[in-house]
């Protein structure tokens, strides 16, 4: 055999030799380990549920037991590290809790990792803050809490009742257009504790239509679409056959109401008044109407209840016909024409009054007069002083109220005006 040939069977044997000796040790098995570092043998918690993760170092299969799982949880994770998962829920007892997980291997001791959850006083709630509106004057917010807590309150919201799972109903007053905001306080009755929760509160109401009545049905002229229905009162000391007829309005679908001499509408406006008065100061009202003749007067609105003295804004019987009243000056000559509709926009607010005629601002004042706030329990709506036998018919054939002042971009936007 030459040289080469004997080198070649050389190096096949021993490939061959080693092969077997790596298989040998493949097929022989490993040490058998099973353990845990010392460092992680005491897993400690705060009060809030919590997870955390240990290592069980082992080539074997092994089991882990809680000694209470109605609060510590164990579970094995298919991996080489962070394999055990310990979950802790909220500790809502005062005082410390233990509890024991037993990690077991065949042939080897069982290891025993002890969990301590600590207390600490806690109250939560389910709501980060509360946002409210006059459409619903109740609301509910629900507390989570582990000591007893009592509730400081702002003036204008109080609890209506409670429930056993921590539920509390509260109630609030409305308010007039704007915004108020305070806080809900939640704290720890024991005075030694300074455990408390803020919980904002923020009460907005935007200016919106509270009242609209259209004169549509011709079986009920009082119908209200926005609101409350009208009530009709009549003079029947100076007319005791007055009639509110049903007449054709601005357009062939619009329906309208004519309103006889010396009788007038009143109408329940249910609006808030702004804190620290007992009237309405702001406002608008809107008025589809048409007179049958120049020269007369005609009245909108009348805040006396008692209707003994003069309405507040009028068309007034010059030639041309002007709309105001004293406080306000007259305005708008030329304007009205007599058997046509026109559309008239009356925004009150103390010191800023507008009106505004067939889509144009035509006056302004800055009067402040009490005469123009409204009472509370309502207004009288198209008709003039029973003192006095000026008062004449005419149509209407629309009524809005908004619970606030209208701006003239307001009052663009709702007419199309650009």
């Amino acid at each position: 055999m030459d040289k080469l040939a004997r080198i070649f069977v050389f190096c096949l044997i021993a490939s061959l030799f080693i092969a077997c000796e790596e298989d040998k040790q493949m097929t022989e098995p490993s040490a058998p380990y099973f353990g845990v570092a010392g460092s992680e043998l005491i897993q400690e918690f705060v009060g809030e549920s919590d997870t955390k993760y240990v290592t069980v170092s082992t080539n074997r299969e092994f089991k882990a037991v809680s000694s209470d799982p109605t609060w510590c949880n164990v579970e094995i994770i298919d991996d080489k590290t962070d394999n055990l998962k310990i979950t802790v829920s909220d500790n809502e007892k005062p005082k410390r809790r233990t509890a024991e997980i037993t990690v077991s291997s065949s042939g080897f001791d069982n290891i025993v990792i002890s969990v301590v959850q600590n207390w600490s006083a806690t109250i939560t709630t389910d709501k980060s803050y509360v946002l409210l509106t006059n459409k619903h004057l109740e609301f509910s917010l629900k507390i989570r809490s582990n000591i007893d807590y009592e509730l400081e309150l702002p003036s204008w919201i109080s609890e209506k009742s409670s429930q056993p799972d921590g539920t509390h109903i509260f109630e609030f007053s409305p308010i007039s257009p704007g915004e108020r905001s305070d806080n809900i306080i939640i704290k720890a009755k024991d005075e030694g504790s300074n455990v408390r929760v803020a919980v904002p509160v923020v009460h907005r109401e935007r200016i919106k239509k509270i009242g609209s009545w259209l004169f549509d049905d011709p079986t009920n002229l009082v119908k209200a679409t926005v609101g409350k229905d009208l009530q009709i009162v009549r003079n029947t000391a100076y007319n005791p056959d007055a009639q509110f007829l049903s007449v054709e309005g601005p357009s062939s679908t619009n329906k309208a109401v004519r309103i006889p001499v010396n009788c007038h509408f009143l109408a329940d406006h249910g609006m808030v008044p702004k804190e620290g008065e007992n009237y309405i100061s702001e406002y608008t009202l809107f008025f589809e109407f048409k007179i049958p003749a120049v020269g007369r007067f005609y009245t909108f609105f009348q805040t006396n209840l008692n209707n003994n003295d003069d309405g507040e804004i009028f068309v007034r019987s010059a030639v041309p016909p002007t709309i105001g009243v004293g406080a306000t000056g007259y305005a708008g000559g030329g304007l009205i024409k007599a058997n046509e509709w026109h559309r008239l926009y009356l925004s009150f607010k103390p010191g800023d009054v507008k009106f505004f005629l067939d889509g144009e601002h035509f006056h302004s004042s800055t009067t402040s007069q009490a005469r123009f706030r409204l009472n509370l329990t309502g207004v009288i709506l198209c008709g003039g002083p029973w003192t006095k036998k000026d008062d004449n018919e005419f149509d209407i054939g629309e009524i809005s109220i908004w619970n606030g002042a209208l701006t003239i971009d307001d009052i663009k936007e709702l007419e199309g005006v650009k």
